[in-house]
């Protein structure tokens, strides 16, 4: 496969990381997968949902013409022609400071490489599959010839949003039961420790960590995956109007997303241990 070194009218596209080698851990991006004329309606969409602006656009021509924009934690993949099976199944995006250092790391957790390391315009990808089944696509990002960081080329894309507190993670559920080992699974896959909300607000009583840009859900069953959303909207406890009163709305290009309500209190409290005795009802 011939890689285009830089993209046609790259001054269109803009990246404002175009070298992931300095992040000091895996970015989890929760997936979304649209039709390419959607592209910009759904970024201005999440851009004031999110009240952050887009910090990378950029095309993908090896993979038949795809469109990549990610806002917050969300990505953004736009096609012009119908996804294929394992693009729908997968679940995540990381984008990686080093993609063989990524898969080295990976090596003895009982992760499967599906489909090899191989360079894209972006850099470099892989497909992997993680111990419990989840399908994840791992990219590193270097830059192309005289590419430097930078934002939005005005008009290509709505800048400046109002701040609004809300994040969007990417959700991850579980039988209770199984929450600790997941809980550790993922603290290793993404090389980070997880984090014990100790005021998150939502349905039914489970626990919860975040790791990384993941939440972790932990219920009292075991989950159905047609059944459970994939992202959750975190929103602050002061919001006076949530974007929905739906427990689990439904966000442009079909994005499930749990409804969770957070104190700004939690932003400064320290760690807390992920593994001990069931919280009470709607907290962790």
């Amino acid at each position: 496969m011939t890689v285009p070194q830089r993209p046609a009218d790259p001054e269109r596209w803009f990246r404002t990381r175009p070298d992931s080698s300095t992040l000091a851990r895996p970015r989890l991006l929760a997936r979304s997968l649209i039709a390419l004329p959607d592209l910009d309606e759904h970024i201005g969409h999440y851009e004031n949902l999110l009240g952050v602006p887009a910090d990378l656009r950029m095309p993908i021509p090896d993979f038949g013409g795809l469109e990549l924009a990610a806002v917050g934690n969300l990505l953004l993949i736009a096609s012009s022609r119908p996804f294929t099976p394992i693009q729908r199944r997968t679940r995540y995006s990381l984008i990686v400071p080093h993609l063989q250092r990524q898969l080295d790391l990976l090596d003895g957790t009982g992760t499967t490489v599906l489909e090899p390391p191989e360079p894209i315009l972006p850099g470099a990808r892989a497909r992997v599959r993680y111990p419990d089944g989840t399908l994840a696509e791992l990219v590193e990002h270097r830059p192309w010839p005289g590419e430097r960081p930078r934002t939005a080329v005005p008009g290509t894309v709505r800048t400046g949003p109002r701040a609004t507190g809300i994040r969007l993670l990417a959700r991850h559920a579980v039988a209770d039961e199984d929450f600790p080992a997941t809980v550790r699974l993922y603290e290793n896959l993404l090389q980070t420790p997880a984090h014990t909300p100790t005021r998150l607000t939502g349905p039914g009583a489970v626990r919860t960590a975040t790791v990384g840009n993941l939440l972790v859900v932990g219920l009292p069953t075991t989950p159905a995956d047609v059944a459970q959303p994939r992202t959750a909207l975190i929103m602050p406890a002061h919001t006076l109007a949530p974007p929905t009163t739906a427990d689990t709305p439904v966000l442009a290009g079909n994005v499930a997303a749990e409804l969770w309500s957070e104190s700004v209190q939690d932003t400064f409290a320290p760690p807390r241990p992920v593994v001990g005795p069931r919280p009470g009802a709607g907290h962790a």
